[in-house]
């Protein structure tokens, strides 16, 4: 199976916005708050008394923003959402090939032909002696029928070590029960496919329904027991190189004539090599643009507890943002995944399990505030 043929699937002419779907959600908002009442009874780290309060006064919040309804007070930061590209006549940003029958990853032993690395169901392990070995579903892929979808490997996208792209998510030191309760949220429809156009979404969320509860199990169990490394590098600019999504892979490439433009009030992820990204070497991480003063400012509204807001983020990521049990890690994490989570719960998009204590955190939370927020927490270190 070619990747143009999975391109297909996912173009579709652009959508500015996702419908914010709100009918329905005060019910689950409301069953949610009872659910995170009963977690935050039931934390299991050491708890001071300031710190309960803390956590308290956050439950206190969330109330508050439940009985408000999904008012927004910020519009969707678009460039965070890897919508394709459009109205760029034949965009020439992938670099012509370089190497004859075969290519290989900057110090890794292996090489694989132009066929194997545009294979989806096979996706090339340049390091296989950096990881445990990987369980069938996320090494390669698989049809149920000759004529039907496939189940993707998860390696496509997250690649052998967890480390992910910009467009997709970092799972390497997620918990696993964390990873499967999500993807049962994507099941669900608690948690919504966020990245891409129309068709893209429509594609990603029926891609979750043909995995096996069997096969999201040994994958969250692996990549659980890998520890994250650092793979974004957080430059402060006011101008970046022109860059375009592409329509079949979301991976976001910079053009070849090296034209800049202003970076404005955007985050911008360019691969540190776009061999790198094509070809999914997972030594190739990404340098994200943002603007001048944003991680000084996310600092500041990351360890505060700033007016609106009940807790900093350490008092439930932790001290270094790298998470607890079923508490996610967020230190350097992708800033676009950072922006893309805020804006879900902000909106309201994302629900399920403790989505109530994020939604009353960023209810007020303004789009320049997420991407100092996100900026900051991108240029920590992962663990």
């Amino acid at each position: 199976m070619e990747l143009g043929e999975i391109g297909r699937n996912l173009r579709c002419s652009h959508s500015r916005h996702l419908c914010l779907r709100t009918s329905g959600h005060r019910a689950e908002r409301d069953a949610t708050i009872v659910k995170s009442a009963d977690m935050l009874n039931r934390c299991s780290w050491p708890v001071s008394s300031g710190h309960e309060r803390v956590l308290r006064g956050t439950f206190a919040a969330m109330l508050f923003v439940s009985s408000i309804g999904t008012g927004l007070s910020a519009e969707r930061p678009e460039w965070a959402f890897f919508v394709p590209s459009t109205g760029i006549p034949n965009p020439k940003a992938l670099p012509a090939a370089k190497y004859g029958a075969h290519w290989s990853a900057p110090g890794s032993g292996k090489s694989y032909t132009p066929a194997q690395l545009q294979d989806p169901l096979r996706p090339p392990d340049w390091y296989p002696d950096e990881h445990p070995q990987m369980p069938e579903i996320v090494a390669r892929g698989s049809r149920v029928a000759p004529d039907s979808p496939p189940a993707l490997p998860c390696a496509l996208c997250h690649l052998p070590n967890g480390a992910g792209h910009v467009e997709s998510a970092m799972l390497a030191g997620l918990s696993a029960s964390y990873i499967v309760q999500q993807f049962a949220e994507f099941r669900s429809g608690a948690r919504l496919v966020l990245v891409g156009n129309s068709d893209t979404i429509r594609f990603l969320t029926s891609l979750k329904k043909r995995y096996t509860d069997d096969q999201v199990l040994a994958a969250a169990e692996y990549f659980s027991s890998l520890k994250p490394r650092p793979w974004i590098r957080v430059v402060e600019t006011t101008t970046v190189r022109k860059s375009i999504v592409d329509s079949e892979t979301l991976m976001r490439s910079a053009l070849s004539d090296r034209s800049t433009e202003n970076l404005g009030d955007r985050i911008v992820e360019l691969p540190e090599s776009t061999l790198g990204l094509l070809y999914r070497d997972s030594h190739a991480g990404f340098i994200a643009y943002v603007p001048r003063g944003s991680v000084a400012a996310g600092e500041k509204l990351v360890t505060a507890v700033a007016a609106g807001r009940s807790a900093s983020c350490a008092s439930c990521h932790g001290a270094r943002l790298t998470g607890f049990s079923d508490i996610p890690p967020i230190a350097g994490r992708p800033p676009s995944y950072l922006v893309r989570q805020l804006w879900a719960f902000h909106s309201g998009e994302r629900r399920g399990t403790a989505a109530a204590v994020m939604q009353a955190e960023t209810s007020k939370l303004t789009r320049t505030e997420m991407l100092a927020i996100a900026a900051y927490v991108a240029s920590r270190p992962p663990d």
